[in-house]
């Protein structure tokens, strides 16, 4: 891309900055970031020093600049509330990509859940400035490279769909079989089921479906389809219950509790998955730091004495997420506050971890296997990081190893300047990520393929000197 396409600043504003610009198309003739202000403002207590900000702020430029050379799309979104959670609905071929995200609002307008499509075509050449920004409605303001809007669009991507919603979103589950239906867990601890393409009065919470267990509500951010058989839903709450629902998706969407265990963990149930090759096996992790494996098979149902097939300590600290592997069901993923992202064989667990990957500097709050390629899993983080991690890739030399971090790691999305909250591979395309923070960004991107198709930069290269020798042959 060239020396000239490191100018990438000119469409960046700081999110402190963006309620500032009146104009969204002001080309790099407004003020540098960083720019502007009398400098006589004092700092509140326990806001960060001058010195803080302009490091942050050095920091955001230098990634805004790179970000062309490490991306081959990114699409940013500054949106009015935070989001807690973000997913990929399953693709539609008749519809482009799309993407659901819960807004957590402050309660003086409902909270929300968002669907976006993603309406662009990817860009093959960068500009030498690339950054573009639009002023899209229901989304903000978004600044993009590496695509373009069609003809009369409004922006790369646009809002297909917004539901009414009692609570926060403390987490988004799309319905693997039926790309229409959207399950969300509740603050209050009730799992809300929408299809989301049906007529509803705007800003009305009317789900289709509502399931609460038995016993006295709690709340919780335990939410899982399982990938393979499509009706069934698992839920775990901060009371320590897990619960796995029948879900019928007819006429009019209905469930009926498969499974209820009122104390699945001593503290909260903080995360639960399904193994995608056995579709009665389900995990769950929680405060306790222990893993537990059960077989719905042998559960014995709702009020039942259910007793776990496996359980394991994985951490002296709390496990917020768990994810099966997609291409080995006996590898399984762990982490949670003591900031390590843990792989384990299920068949050994008295055994220590396969793999204890290093590099986060804060809560690691989700971790999720791709659903494209064995051995590549990534990793959210309270310190504003994205980390890709590849299980095949050999230790380096000594002296190119970073200090504190494990060889297993590919790549650092640094996009997010505040706590990423969560995550999603997508299943259309290879590296495809969305991701959100609490900064209030949605983020869309992939890396640039030079990471993970070996030579695309070697190339690329051989391109360009076969046209310079071209030209050189020609000028002669």
């Amino acid at each position: 891309r060239g020396e000239e396409g490191r100018s990438g600043r000119r469409w960046w504003r700081p999110a402190a900055m963006a309620s500032e610009a009146s104009d969204p198309s002001a080309s790099s003739a407004s003020a540098a970031p960083g720019d502007g202000g009398d400098g006589d403002e004092e700092t509140a207590p326990g806001l960060p020093g001058e010195d803080e900000r302009d490091e942050d702020l050095e920091n955001r430029v230098a990634w805004t600049v790179n970000a062309p050379l490490l991306y081959d799309l990114f699409i940013g979104c500054s949106l009015e509330w935070p989001a807690l959670s973000v997913a990929w609905l399953p693709d539609d071929p008749e519809e482009g990509a799309r993407l659901a995200f819960g807004l957590h609002t402050d309660g003086s307008v409902p909270h929300e859940v968002v669907v976006a499509e993603l309406c662009c075509s990817a860009v093959s050449e960068l500009d030498a400035d690339p950054w573009q920004t639009w002023q899209v409605p229901g989304l903000g303001s978004v600044e993009a490279f590496g695509c373009s809007a069609p003809p009369g669009a409004e922006g790369p991507l646009r809002v297909a769909a917004r539901l009414a919603h009692p609570t926060e979103v403390n987490r988004i589950a799309p319905c693997p079989s039926v790309p229409k239906l959207l399950a969300t867990k509740a603050a209050s601890g009730a799992v809300l089921l929408f299809d989301y393409k049906a007529e509803r009065t705007p800003g009305v919470v009317s789900p289709d479906a509502t399931l609460m267990p038995k016993g006295e509500a709690s709340d919780g951010f335990a939410l899982e389809w399982s990938p393979s058989n499509r009706r069934l839903l698992a839920t775990g709450d901060n009371s320590g219950r897990l619960c796995v629902w029948d879900v019928e998706v007819a006429a009019k969407v209905s469930a009926n509790p498969l499974l209820q265990v009122s104390q699945a963990h001593d503290g909260a149930v903080c995360a639960t998955c399904f193994n995608g090759q056995e579709p009665h096996s389900v995990a769950t992790v929680g405060d306790d730091g222990c893993l537990r494996l059960w077989d719905l098979r042998a559960a014995g149902g709702v009020g039942a004495a259910a007793v776990p097939r496996l359980k394991a300590t994985v951490s002296g600290d709390e496990v917020l997420s768990v994810d099966w592997s997609r291409h080995q069901e006996h590898l399984i993923a762990t982490t949670g506050k003591d900031r390590e992202v843990r792989v384990w064989d299920v068949r050994a667990m008295r055994q220590a971890p396969l793999h204890a990957l290093c590099g986060h500097k804060g809560d690691v709050v989700a971790v999720r296997w791709a659903p494209f390629r064995e051995g590549l899993l990534a990793s959210c983080s309270s310190d504003a990081r994205l980390l890709l991690w590849d299980l095949e890739i050999e230790s380096p030399p000594s002296d190119e190893a970073l200090e504190g971090t494990s060889p297993e790691m590919l790549f650092a999305h640094a996009g997010h300047h505040q706590g990423v909250s969560d995550f999603a591979w997508s299943s259309l395309d290879e590296y495809l990520m969305c991701s959100v923070s609490e900064d209030n960004r949605l983020q869309i991107w992939q890396p640039s393929a030079e990471l993970y198709l070996p030579g695309a930069g070697e190339e690329e290269e051989g391109e360009e000197e076969t046209q310079a020798d071209d030209s050189d042959g020609a000028a002669k």
